[in-house]
């Protein structure tokens, strides 16, 4: 049986909030021998019972392709958590256009992918929730006009294939309103701009904790120091995600429960999560990866898990910092292994770093597959890995 690997992409609006995700699937089966329908969403909405696909996308919703056979012929999904994607190629038979009309009437959510004005798809404006434009494929000169066009039609324009701060800003001041892309993830470097007073407490803080010398004493009065990272170690160790049976009240005893290889980790990803100008859905990403990293160490290095989970939940802090990692690690006593998978995706830490990287963009084909399968790692289980990283996320929540 063919192998199904999904992929998300998010959807933010302008508060770089996440309402949503694009799912993407791919099958590592010959593409010449699927049939289109099948290779695109019909296989997406089969892997994935309805309870699935909430915890996936958690509080948003799940922007799906839908192909002509899928408008026709809908699977049973609710329509509170989906937003039916009509791509660009779908022809407009008769049959098309009256199953969009009923998707609507159905209170069905739709999205146009790829909208090019002056075209046969302006007819389904009227059903339409969301426009998304494909912005590098606009001419900068004509997206001014497109959108003030499409705002007449009370539509929500989303920007996808934003890729810089830059296109984030540009395409909110002409007046979109969501964007699709990781963006976030990556630093806004400002040339001259200096690191903000809270920010360079938090390096300072992070530097500390992650000294070779730290003892369990010394993490615990540091934390003790910090009222907000108390309160949340707590409320972190007291989450889902740890399943304890107890209940944790003392710092000492949160250290005690997570290890001194661990601590270090959660104390530095508590620390981040106070810089109040970055997106909560950077502190979610840096635990996907985190975990993803991880539980790639249990198949290929299990006595080094703690240093896979670093370079996971550390792979964000150019984003956190708006700096390149060549000037943080500077200020970061870290490992050599940890610095190397970062910078240079060196050594098997840096392939489950490229690995969680690749898988979440799902630019499957740029992770090293065949390396992977040597050391008994397939395709599957990387899929299953994924899914997994994201349900934990969602438990270890830190808001």
């Amino acid at each position: 049986m063919d192998q199904i690997l999904f992929a998300r992409q998010p959807i933010v609006n302008g508060s770089k909030s996440i309402v949503g995700y694009e799912l993407l699937f791919r099958s590592n089966a010959p593409i010449s021998s699927i049939d289109g329908n099948l290779a695109t969403s019909q296989v997406l909405l089969n892997a994935f019972t309805e309870g699935e696909i909430d915890a996936v996308v958690a509080d948003g919703r799940a922007f799906v392709n839908f192909t002509d056979r899928l408008l026709i012929s809908p699977p049973p999904f609710g329509k509170e958590k989906l937003v039916v994607e009509i791509l660009e190629n779908v022809e407009l038979t008769p049959e098309v256009r009256e199953a969009i009309k009923r998707l609507h009437r159905d209170g069905f959510s739709m999205a146009l992918d790829d909208y090019v004005p002056g075209t046969i798809y302006d007819e389904l404006l009227p059903y339409i929730e969301i426009v998304k434009l494909e912005i590098p494929a606009i001419p900068p000169e004509q997206l001014e006009d497109t959108i003030r066009t499409l705002k007449r039609h009370r539509v929500t324009l989303l920007a996808e294939k934003i890729e810089t701060h830059e296109d984030f800003h540009r395409c909110k001041s002409l007046g979109c309103d969501l964007f699709q892309g990781y963006f976030f993830s990556k630093p806004e470097l400002v040339k001259g701009r200096k690191m903000p007073q809270n920010r360079v407490a938090i390096m300072e803080l992070i530097s500390k904790v992650n000294q070779p010398t730290m003892s369990v004493h010394d993490i615990t009065q540091i934390i003790t120091r910090d009222p907000s990272l108390s309160v949340k170690l707590l409320q972190l160790v007291n989450s889902p995600a740890f399943r304890r049976p107890d209940k944790v009240g003392s710092i000492h005893m949160a250290v005690m429960i997570l290890g001194l290889g661990r601590i270090k980790s959660w104390a530095t990803l508590l620390a981040l999560s106070n810089i109040d100008d970055k997106p909560v859905a950077l502190i979610t990403l840096a635990l996907i990866r985190a975990k993803v990293c991880e539980l790639l160490a249990e198949k290929i290095e299990p006595n080094a898990r703690e240093v896979y989970f670093t370079v996971g939940l550390f792979s964000c802090l150019e984003a956190f910092f708006d700096q390149p990692f060549s000037e943080i690690l500077e200020k970061l006593p870290l490992d050599e292994r940890v610095c190397d998978a970062l910078i240079r995706f060196k050594g098997r830490p840096g392939l489950a770093l490229n690995t969680a990287l690749q898988y979440e963009r799902c630019k499957l084909d740029s992770i090293h597959w065949g390396i992977l399968e040597k050391m008994k790692v397939s395709q599957k289980m990387v899929g299953d890995i994924y899914k997994e990283s994201i349900a934990w996320a969602k438990e270890s929540t830190l808001y």
